[in-house]
């Protein structure tokens, strides 16, 4: 009971000092504002790396997740906590519910996925970290600005997104499965242009969502499939 309470307890523990320490963070331009939302973006989901070890029932997946979308949700409608908690988050000016869709894209991998395998890590470490690498090079370098329904997202940042989808995948692939180079790059590659195509064209936070699930679907048949799956 002790081990389950304490896991239920860590995400809060972990989440409400770093809204807080970050939130006291100073930020003079658009951009600072925006490298500090990545921070707190990535240390979570680094963090959500070693969740599978603590979330051992599907329940705890569940009550965590309430826990984590109420703090949002306070965070979101309470001035105080707003001000106090929620400058990472809403500071930067765009309309987005994007920290809630990172819980939920959390708690569909812990459902979905066995434990700590690849098919939670590499979506995981796709959401967390080339999604921040996407908006700092796009912020930095926003080479050929797409239209459409990819409004608001250039060609460098979703460049950027690609390559280090890529190679966070083929990485994991190499370390945690029998696959060979070869066909561990072929997935690699797969799962790059679907994801970095999928982050261009979502909307509203929505990519912190659509991106794992978009992985996962791929690692699923391309991967872990009885029927036709590499493995």
């Amino acid at each position: 009971m002790d081990t389950m309470l304490l896991a239920l307890a860590l995400p809060p523990l972990v989440l409400v000092p770093a809204m807080g320490l970050l939130s006291r963070v100073e930020c003079a331009s658009e951009f600072a504002a925006e490298l500090r939302r990545k921070t707190l973006h990535a240390g979570l989901g680094l963090a959500a790396l070693w969740f599978p070890l603590l979330f051992t029932e599907r329940w705890m997946v569940f009550v965590g997740l309430g826990l984590v979308v109420s703090w949002m949700t306070a965070v979101r409608c309470v001035c105080y906590l707003r001000r106090k908690f929620g400058c990472v988050l809403h500071d930067v000016a765009r309309d987005s519910f994007g920290e809630l869709w990172f819980a939920l894209a959390i708690a569909f991998l812990l459902l979905m996925s066995d434990g700590g395998s690849y098919l939670y890590v590499v979506p995981l470490l796709i959401l967390t970290l080339a999604d921040a690498v996407a908006a700092i090079a796009g912020r930095l370098h926003p080479i050929a600005p797409l239209k459409g329904p990819a409004r608001g997202k250039s060609l460098g940042g979703s460049a950027a997104f690609a390559a280090c989808a890529f190679a966070v995948t083929i990485t994991a692939l190499q370390l945690m499965t029998p696959l060979q180079l070869a066909p561990a790059a072929i997935i690699a590659a797969s799962i790059a242009s679907l994801t970095a195509i999928t982050e261009a064209i979502s909307r509203k936070g929505t990519d912190n969502i659509s991106v794992p699930i978009v992985a996962w679907l791929t690692l699923q048949l391309l991967v872990a499939a009885p029927a036709g799956g590499w493995l």
